[in-house]
């Protein structure tokens, strides 16, 4: 092992506060505040891994807090995937994959510890697992929104600019939107929709679509939306830079469970998706 490699020959360090800012993710309810916290640790690590006036002693020394973070996150996957059936097979799914993924954070702080890796190789591991993780808790967040909604009347437009308002952390898409029939109003949780719209565009973009149009249609009965690839002749309409999560495994599953708890149509495709929801009545 070289000290050097992980940054033992610095002689400043900077708090770990300053390494990197907390910003939580506003896709999740306020009762997962211990579970944002144990993610903000872990992005936390791939900062301090990078910082290069970090001492690697003052990571070594916050070892026994992520670990502590670990065990915040196992329990809240461990609780999804032992659910019992009510809870759907959803909520099984992304529990069962983020309890592999805290596994996987184990592992890494194991590495950590014994600091035989690159400090840059340790925190690419960390900014992955962190976004895996943290796209997994939203999964299951939104699920629980789902499962006790707050519909409302609310502006087909307005829930896209609040969803690119309200992104949290994850990759930065510019996204077209065709506003044509953005002016109809549906009947629908628009922290619920907003969420669903952006892993469905996760979704295209893992799929490599490399510039997504939302499009909002509206019928006196339904409002829908469609996200497909934009083509030139879309090339005139406004962009919004929208950051989503990364489209993990259960993403479509829960995108699925989802849209059945609310109502809605959801058709998922590699080119395009759509999300059918009612109109208000009368």
């Amino acid at each position: 092992m070289s000290s050097e490699s992980n940054g033992r020959k610095s002689e400043s360090q900077a708090p770990p506060s300053a390494a990197a800012p907390s910003t939580r993710s506003s896709r999740a309810p306020s009762a997962w505040g211990a579970t944002r916290d144990a993610l903000a640790a872990v992005h936390n690590l791939d900062a301090l891994l990078r910082g290069a006036s970090v001492l690697y002693r003052t990571i070594l020394d916050l070892l026994p807090e992520l670990r502590t973070s670990a065990g915040v996150l196992r329990d809240a996957f461990e609780r999804a995937r032992t659910a019992d059936a009510t809870a759907g097979e959803a909520v099984h799914e992304v529990g069962v994959y983020g309890v592999d993924r805290v596994d996987g954070l184990g592992q890494l702080l194991d590495a950590t510890a014994t600091g035989d890796e690159e400090r840059g190789f340790l925190a690419d591991r960390a900014r992955r697992l962190a976004d895996e993780l943290e796209a997994s808790a939203d999964l299951l967040a939104l699920l629980e929104r789902a499962a006790a909604p707050l519909p409302t009347d609310v502006n087909a437009a307005l829930v896209v600019r609040e969803t690119v308002r309200l992104s949290g952390r994850g990759r930065e898409l510019v996204v077209r939107f065709d506003e044509a029939s953005a002016d109809a109003t549906l009947y629908a949780d628009p922290y619920v929709i907003g969420p669903l719209l952006a892993m469905l565009v996760a979704n295209l973009d893992a799929a490599g679509a490399k510039d997504v149009v939302v499009r909002a249609q509206a019928t006196e009965l339904e409002v829908t939306f469609v996200l497909e690839t934009a083509t030139e002749v879309d090339a005139h309409l406004p962009t919004l830079a929208m950051r989503v999560p990364p489209a993990v495994p259960p993403t479509e599953s829960a995108a699925r469970r989802v849209a059945e708890q609310i109502g809605a149509t959801l058709q998922v495709g590699l080119r395009n998706s759509s999300l059918r929801l009612p109109r208000p009545a009368g």
